[in-house]
């Protein structure tokens, strides 16, 4: 138990919170960020308008000179999910954000294909997963004329990450010999090698071996309201396996100075294929291709 005559030092009694930042412009030029944190304020602004929301200090990295008139903008964006700790304990008004949270913002046409996804177009069951018949979800909410350019599009966007064109191409170049037909890749397609049953553009393995990475991308897919055989899932899943499986090359993808080498760190990091199966050669002449097309 904490001794009565330390109870209101800093730490003795933290609180956590999580919220969402509904203001970073602030006053002082700080990097502080109001917070409207879950559990404590209404998620009705009219009840607890953002006016009175408490500015919270933001947590640098060590990086970082920590001195006035010197560091980095804090990169926090209105919308972001944040979480933190109480500098105040049970007092709750001194909030310190100690970092941001992934999501999906399900209220955003972009995330969230329908609350009715069948006025898309006709689906069929699939071992109990929709399967669209229809490529009007990627025509409605990615860019391009193609699967191709759908891709290419998202990837060097902000929402798909915000990688170069070489980077974008190289992904693309290893996605079109996973599942290339016709020029394009197909997001529908199944893999009959040696009965292995591999699926989409990337060809995710449903093998337990594998990390079950097939499953997971039918239940991504799920969550976001999407069905699993559109490009539109499978490039949100490539996305965010890269941001969350350490093994899947994001830092080298993102270090890498050329298509070339960006294909090859993508093709044995991420689609991680046998090496006598991996035809680096025809990946890399299809990024090449690509960057020239679309860079």
């Amino acid at each position: 138990m904490i001794p009565q005559s330390y109870i209101d030092y800093y730490g003795d009694q933290t609180r956590w919170f999580v919220g969402i930042a509904v203001d970073v412009n602030d006053p002082l030029q700080l990097g502080r960020v109001k917070v409207r944190i879950f559990g404590i304020h209404s998620e009705n602004e009219a009840d607890v308008p953002n006016k009175y929301l408490p500015w919270a200090q933001t947590v640098m990295p060590v990086t970082e000179a920590g001195s006035s008139g010197l560091g980095a903008t804090v990169g926090i964006k209105e919308r972001a999910q944040v979480f933190g700790i109480f500098l105040d304990g049970k007092s709750s008004q001194l909030p310190l954000v100690l970092g941001s949270i992934p999501k999906f913002e399900t209220g955003s046409q972009k995330h969230n294909l329908s609350i009715n996804p069948k006025a898309y177009g006709k689906f069929n069951l699939v071992d109990g997963a929709q399967v669209l018949t229809t490529n009007k979800p990627d025509t409605e909410l990615l860019s391009g004329n193609s699967n191709v350019e759908r891709a290419y599009n998202f990837f060097i966007s902000e929402e798909g990450g915000g990688f170069t064109p070489p980077q974008a191409a190289a992904m693309i170049g290893n996605f079109l010999q996973e599942s290339g037909t016709g020029g394009d890749i197909n997001p529908s397609a199944v893999s009959a090698f040696q009965g292995e049953g591999s699926i989409g553009i990337a060809q995710w393995n449903p093998a337990l071996r594998a990390d079950a990475r097939a499953l997971k991308l039918k239940e991504f897919a799920a969550g976001i309201n999407a069905p699993w055989n559109s490009v539109y899932a499978q490039v949100q899943w490539t996305k965010y396996e890269l941001n969350t499986v350490p093994y899947l090359g994001f830092r080298e993808l993102k270090s890498a100075r050329d298509v070339d080498e960006a294909t090859e760190v993508f093709c044995f990091k991420f689609e991680r294929p046998a090496k006598q199966f991996a035809h680096l050669d025809k990946r890399q002449a299809n990024a090449r291709e690509i960057l020239e097309k679309f860079g």
